[in-house]
């Protein structure tokens, strides 16, 4: 029985840190934006850790991680390679985030998303044509699944929305995850 707690433990522990994370990169990136008034991507990698003069790219599907960068190094210069969603060479990178562990996996929302929410000067959410659009949630689950645990409402996965506002949040509800269309279930 202490085992089984134990592990429970170890797992729900890993599932909110990785909820917290995702969550505390998105209000980076929206903060930025404010900031430096000027657009801000996070997006999922699969090298989030690489180093200039490599530059990270975003095809990620979020297990693989994330950065967070500012798409427009420059705001006084008009550039083809600036607001177009992908980290260039000049643009600085605020913050990388490595791989999720590996018991847990991702969905985004909507259909055809690419794993990323680019936010404009006043912190709101935007599309960019070139990718399509921003993310509206990203489930996170392990083996477990969408299944209660302490009590009938605690999911054992994680919810993250992000309103038209850009504001996020993260839901632990069983029924919010499995119908909420920018969620819709475990992957």
């Amino acid at each position: 029985m202490l085992f089984r707690s134990m592990r429970q433990f170890m797992l729900n522990n890993r599932m909110t840190g990785a909820a917290n994370d995702l969550l505390t990169a998105i209000y980076t990136a929206r903060s930025e934006s404010v900031k430096r008034h000027t657009q801000v991507v996070l997006c999922f990698s699969t090298n989030p850790l690489a180093m200039p003069p490599a530059t990270p790219n975003c095809n990620g599907n979020g297990t693989q991680g994330w950065v967070v960068f500012v798409d427009d190094s420059n705001p006084a210069v008009a550039a083809g390679t600036d607001n177009n969603g992908i980290a260039d060479a000049d643009e600085p990178v605020l913050l990388r985030h490595g791989a999720l562990p590996a018991t847990i996996s991702t969905k985004s929302k909507p259909n055809g998303n690419k794993g990323y929410i680019a936010f404009n000067a006043a912190g709101f959410t935007r599309k960019i044509a070139s990718v399509g659009e921003s993310l509206a949630g990203v489930v996170m689950c392990d083996s477990r699944g969408n299944v209660a645990v302490h009590g009938d409402a605690n999911s054992a996965a994680r919810g993250l929305l992000i309103s038209q506002t850009g504001r996020p949040k993260v839901t632990r509800l069983v029924t919010e995850i499995s119908t909420d269309v920018n969620l819709d279930g475990c992957p």
